[in-house]
Formats: C-alpha cells, sequence, structure tokens
C-alpha cells in the first residue's frame, strides 16, 4: 500500500475527524472509501455520456431511414397513379 501526504483545508478534516470516529475507522479508510466511490461515479458518468450519444445517433440515423422509405412510398405513389 503506497503513502500519500495530502493537505486538507481545516473544516473539511474536522469533518472528515468526525465522520471517521462516527464509523469508527481510520481517516486513510474513509479516503479510500470516498475515492473509490468518486471514481465509480466518472466512471458511471462516463458510460452513460457515451450511451446517451450512441442513442442520439441511434435517432438520427431512423428518422434518415425514415425520410428515404417516405420518399421510395412517395414514389411509389408517384407510379401508381
Amino acid at each position: 500500500m503506497e503513502h500519500l501526504n495530502i493537505t486538507f483545508p481545516e473544516d473539511l478534516k474536522e469533518a472528515l475527524d468526525r465522520e471517521a470516529k462516527r464509523e469508527r475507522t481510520k481517516r486513510s479508510t474513509l479516503i479510500q472509501k470516498a475515492v473509490v466511490v468518486y471514481l465509480k461515479l466518472k466512471r458511471r458518468k462516463t458510460t452513460e455520456d457515451l450511451l446517451k450519444e450512441g442513442y442520439q445517433e441511434m435517432i438520427a440515423e431512423s428518422e434518415n431511414v425514415l425520410r428515404d422509405f417516405k420518399n421510395l412510398d412517395n414514389e411509389s405513389w408517384d407510379h401508381a397513379g
């Protein structure tokens, strides 16, 4: 396990100490848990952004296909009449 030297504002350090005491754990353990949660949230947001982008591309493609079929349908009616 690596050791890090980090600096916190006093109020954040105090809040961290209170929470560590409340959970009966070490400060470092609480910080490790917080970093894990943060990284999972970042990954999740990235995944959601990629999915959203993919869905938007699918919508655009579907609209193009629909427009193409509509044009073909109109051409069919023109030739039928």
